[in-house]
């Protein structure tokens, strides 16, 4: 069965709730927040958990990179 055999889920006034198509199980399921924040673990083509904080600070060296060659060619 897919998902778009079935009803999505909603709460007791009709409306949807955050909830994502579970494969395995082959239902909707709800997706449950921590002090009402959702939490996401972003993963690499391996699995792998990709840090965040690593990437803000790559992006901010390459930041750094660019207004660096910007200031030096006197723009």
């Amino acid at each position: 069965m897919t998902h778009n055999t079935k009803a999505i889920l909603r709460d007791v006034n009709g409306k949807p709730v955050p909830q994502y198509w579970n494969p395995e199980t082959q239902q909707y399921e709800v997706i449950e927040s921590k002090d009402g924040m959702l939490r996401v673990i972003m993963v690499d083509s391996e699995g792998r958990e990709i840090q965040t904080q690593n990437l803000i600070d790559q992006i901010n060296a390459k930041l750094d990179e660019l207004i660096e060659a910007v200031i030096n060619s006197g723009v």
